[in-house]
């Protein structure tokens, strides 16, 4: 019996207790089987594997950091904040804790926090443009174009063949009326990728911005067919058409932009234009009525105005004075006053009525003396005839 027991407390002394062996052994397999699980992409089981085998052994951090990655590979973005900001505690300077905390907390836009985690990576990595241009994004996001535009120069610095980080540059300087020096950085973007539609696309934009409308459809006819136009840029395609007086090709691009449209006021404003210049006032005065009915713009006045003057050139002087005077309700632009008079000067046997609009014009504040002379002597000699 004495001997046994001697033999006992001695095997303990070499290999430890039955408890610390069971423990040990439940560990391993369950890390073996999360290791399993994680090679078969089953990553919500391993990182509960994972964490368990943690929880056994809470000084080895490479189980945590397994069961925050694991938890984050599977979607889990509850289980992998959790877990990453308890690791956090032990070890603040760990990569990819800092990179999935900054994914997470940018996903869910929690800012301020994405942007702490990203500062971090910056001071960490110097030389790694990304997380300059992550910052870069998030100060854009929040309104502080100031701090963007750094972090996003120092983006571009780093790596110039980051297109990201040059669409995003380049498009801060478009909207600050730049558009030289973007002209340069989006150059040097598509020397390097020419077939970035991304880039592609704000090229064309910026050409757009500057009147620039020839070169405007190249760009855009290159991107179209590789992707299909947006009917924002089928719009901006269709307008630069109408600008270099190729109609044809306007109206099938701004009839395109009307397809599942939200706001279609512009694109039937630009296709009555272009109906109009194509001489087809029928197809012209139908989308000057679809560009009222959908207007919520201030350019409803102009609408009218437009239809008004294909009306009395048609002699259809009816609603020619019925869009006159909506015109003259959105504007009150006196000159439409003139143009009232002399329509009802015409359609209406009681010459009163044209009396009152040439009184009102005659009144008005409207520099042209022609006009001023022609209501004049048009009033007095209607009031002769009455």
């Amino acid at each position: 019996m004495r001997l046994n027991l001697c033999t006992l407390l001695f095997v303990i002394s070499l290999c430890g207790s039955p408890s610390l062996l069971m423990g040990q052994e439940n560990i391993d397999s369950l890390i073996t089987r999360a290791d399993q699980a994680n090679a078969h992409f089953e990553y919500q089981n391993s990182s509960e594997l994972y964490y368990q085998a943690f929880q056994l052994d809470t000084l080895n951090t490479s189980l945590l950091s397994s069961a925050a990655k694991a938890a984050f590979m599977a979607g889990d973005t509850r289980a992998a904040k959790a877990y990453y900001l308890e690791l956090e505690e032990k070890n603040d300077t760990h990569p990819t804790m800092l990179n999935h905390l900054a994914s997470l907390f940018e996903q869910e836009d929690n800012r301020p926090k994405a942007l702490k985690y990203y500062t971090k990576l910056t001071k960490l990595y110097p030389t790694n443009g990304l997380y300059f241009r992550k910052c870069g994004n998030i100060y854009l996001k929040e309104g502080e174009k100031g701090d963007a535009f750094k972090h996003l120069a120092k983006a571009h610095k780093l790596n110039p063949k980051d297109a990201l980080s040059t669409k995003a540059l380049a498009n801060m300087l478009i909207q600050n009326q730049q558009m030289k020096e973007a002209d340069t950085l989006l150059w040097k973007g598509l020397k390097y990728d020419p077939e970035n539609i991304g880039l592609l696309l704000l090229k064309a934009t910026n050409n757009y911005k500057q009147k620039m409308y020839d070169s405007t459809t190249v760009v855009l006819e290159m991107v179209n067919g590789p992707i299909d136009l947006s009917n924002y840029h089928s719009k901006m395609l269709g307008y630069a058409y109408m600008q270099i007086d190729s109609f044809d090709k306007a109206i099938w691009f701004l009839q395109k932009s009307l397809v599942n449209e939200n706001n279609p006021e512009a694109a039937h404003y630009y296709l009555a234009t272009a109906y109009e210049k194509k001489d087809e006032p029928e197809n012209a005065k139908f989308h000057f009525e679809q560009a009222i009915n959908a207007g919520i713009s201030g350019n409803l006045g102009n609408y009218h105005r437009n239809l008004a003057r294909i009306y009395n050139d048609e002699n259809d002087l009816k609603n020619a004075i019925f869009h006159y005077k909506e015109a003259y309700e959105y504007s009150e632009d006196a000159v439409l006053l003139f143009y009232l008079a002399r329509a009802s000067d015409i359609y209406y046997k009681d010459k009163k009525i044209a009396i009152r609009y040439y009184d009102k014009y005659i009144k008005s504040e409207h520099k042209n003396q022609e006009y001023k002379a022609y209501s004049f002597d048009r009033k007095r000699y209607l009031k002769e005839q009455n």
